[in-house]
């Protein structure tokens, strides 16, 4: 089992959900999320949609648990196909393994 994370502008949202239900994706969960620098006057990580100057973002991430193979279908898809509502801003994705779930 695969746990992919997707983290985007809150408009992103309905995208993943078409895409998570065109791979057959029945459930996923989705949270509101606020991302904050502890570096004041830092750079930005490339990685987080925030720039140097604002210290928060508002943002939304989406997760499923996943059949490995489900999985790596939908990563190469957004890897061709970025998750953006804002091209200059795409979702980032990670997948990571589920080593155990009760």
């Amino acid at each position: 089992m695969k746990m992919i994370a997707i983290i985007g502008d809150e408009e992103t949202r309905p995208l993943i959900r078409k895409m998570f239900t065109a791979n057959q994706v029945s459930l996923f969960s989705s949270i509101a999320i606020r991302g904050c620098s502890c570096e004041s006057g830092g750079e930005s990580r490339a990685w987080w949609p925030a720039g140097k100057d604002i210290p928060s973002t508002y943002s939304s991430l989406c997760f499923a648990i996943l059949e490995d193979e489900k999985a790596d279908r939908i990563m190469n898809e957004i890897e061709k196909n970025p998750v953006a509502a804002d091209p200059a801003f795409p979702a980032k994705v990670f997948m990571m393994n589920v080593e155990k779930m009760i």
